[in-house]
């Protein structure tokens, strides 16, 4: 079965990866890859596009990815395929290093504080407060067998 190299960007785990998509059922396994029905495309250049939810933005997010000189936060699980002159899906040629340096995702990061507690009867520690940091990086890089 042909099938066509891509990229895969998991944000929630914070990885992008080589994926294998065949070209049979192409638009059924390109939605189980993102986790969507509705998709959209986001043209990087000539050469790589990013398959994404079209409504991914509409709904409550425990994280974002930001495309470097994209205007828009992109959500959910993103898909990068490369592109021919015809707009046709083609195996991704640029590195995935390449790839991942023009990505960083985005998301919040809870950092518990405690207070101590010392009493006649009472000793250790209790939560007082939750802050939030917004943590930023690219995806990490996940070597991988392709099938």
């Amino acid at each position: 079965m042909k099938t066509t190299k891509a990229y895969l960007v998991e944000p929630l785990i914070g990885t992008i990866r080589i994926v294998a998509v065949p070209q049979e059922n192409r638009l059924a396994v390109i939605r189980n890859l993102i986790g969507c029905d509705l998709i959209d495309m986001v043209q990087i250049n000539e050469t790589l596009a990013i398959v994404v939810d079209d409504n991914g933005l509409q709904e409550a997010l425990p994280c974002v990815t930001q495309l470097h000189g994209y205007p828009s936060p992109l959500a959910g699980n993103l898909l990068i395929i490369g592109t021919d002159e015809y707009g046709e899906t083609v195996d991704v040629t640029t590195e995935i290093e390449d790839v991942a340096s023009r990505l960083t995702i985005v998301r919040p990061m809870l950092h518990p504080v405690f207070e101590s507690l010392n009493g006649p009867r009472i000793f250790g520690t209790r939560l007082s407060a939750m802050e939030v940091h917004v943590d930023q990086r690219p995806p990490a890089i996940v070597e991988e067998n392709v099938h």
